[in-house]
C-alpha cells in the first residue's frame, strides 16, 4: 500500500484534522469545532482529542481479533480513560468524526461515522462516496416555524449529538462505535481511496466546484491544486452564502494499492 496525505489548516498552529497510516491501517479524524460552551467540562483542546484518538485507533484496529466497530469502542475508552480523572466529561467533551480503513486478505473494510468520506476509486473510473449524512437530516422540535434558511440553535443540535435519532461521533462514550456504518469491498475492484475530511468535500457540498468522482480524480493527479482551489473558491463565496466557518481544516489521505 503506498500512501499520500495532503492537509490544511484553517487556521496557523490549529488542525483539529487528524490522519495516519499503520500496517493495512488508515485512519482520518477530523475533531468537531463546537462552541466551547458545549465541551466545557474539558480543559483539553479538540486537537489533541482527534490526534489522540487517531492514535489510538490505528494501534487498536491493527489487531485482525477486534471488528473496526470494537477497535473504535476500544480507543474511545482509552482516550476517556487518560483523561476522566481530571475532566468531567458529562459537563461536555471534544468530540471527532472518524473514517477508517483496513485491508483483511483480499477485502477493505471500512467504518464511518459523521460527516467526513471514504472516496472509492473503481478500477472501472467509477467512484462511491461513503458518508454518515445523519447530522443533515436531523429532526428538531421547532424546525415547522423556522423560517427557510434561518440557523437552528446550537443548544437544539447539541440536544442530538450522540442520541437515539440524532447523529453520532468520537466522544467520551465507547457504545458510539456501534453507530459507525461499516461495511467491505473486494481489493480488485479498487484502484485507489481516499480519506477525506468535510472541509476537502465541501468543493462538492458548500461550493460546487466538484463531483465526487471529479474530486476523487483530482485528488489522484494535483491534491495540492485542489486545496489551493478550495481556499480560493471559499474566500469568494458572497456574503450571503459564507458558512460559520469560512474555512475549514481539509484533510485528504489517499491509498494505493
Amino acid at each position: 500500500m503506498r500512501a499520500s496525505l495532503v492537509t490544511s489548516e484553517a487556521r496557523p498552529g490549529a488542525d483539529e484534522d487528524a490522519a495516519g497510516v499503520l500496517g493495512d491501517v488508515a485512519v482520518l479524524l477530523d475533531g468537531a469545532g463546537i462552541p466551547q460552551r458545549f465541551r466545557a467540562g474539558c480543559h483539553h483542546s479538540v486537537a489533541w482529542f482527534s490526534h489522540t484518538l487517531a492514535a489510538h485507533l490505528l494501534a487498536r484496529a491493527t489487531d485482525p481479533a477486534l471488528s473496526l466497530r470494537e477497535s473504535l469502542a476500544a480507543a474511545i475508552a482509552e482516550v476517556r480513560a487518560l483523561h476522566e480523572h481530571e475532566c468531567d466529561l458529562e459537563a461536555g467533551s471534544p468530540s471527532a468524526t472518524v473514517v477508517a480503513v483496513r485491508r483483511v486478505g483480499e477485502q477493505l473494510e471500512h467504518l464511518v461515522l459523521c460527516d467526513s468520506s471514504v472516496l472509492l476509486h473503481g478500477r472501472d473510473g467509477t467512484v462511491r462516496r461513503l458518508t454518515d449524512d445523519r447530522v443533515d437530516h436531523l429532526v428538531i422540535p421547532g424546525d415547522a416555524g423556522r423560517p427557510a434558511g434561518a440557523p437552528r440553535s446550537a443548544e437544539a443540535v447539541e440536544a442530538l449529538r450522540n442520541a437515539p435519532g440524532g447523529f453520532w461521533l468520537a466522544r467520551h462514550e465507547p457504545e458510539a462505535a456501534e453507530e459507525a456504518l461499516i461495511g467491505s469491498v473486494p481489493l480488485a475492484e479498487l484502484a485507489a481511496v481516499h480519506l477525506v475530511s468535510d472541509g476537502v468535500t465541501r468543493a462538492v457540498d458548500l461550493l460546487g466546484t466538484h463531483t465526487a468522482s471529479t474530486l476523487s480524480r483530482a485528488l489522484l493527479s494535483a491534491p495540492e491544486e485542489v486545496i489551493r482551489q478550495l481556499r480560493a473558491a471559499e474566500r469568494d463565496l458572497p456574503q450571503g452564502a459564507r458558512p460559520r466557518k469560512i474555512h475549514d481544516d481539509a484533510t485528504a489521505l489517499t491509498l494505493r494499492w
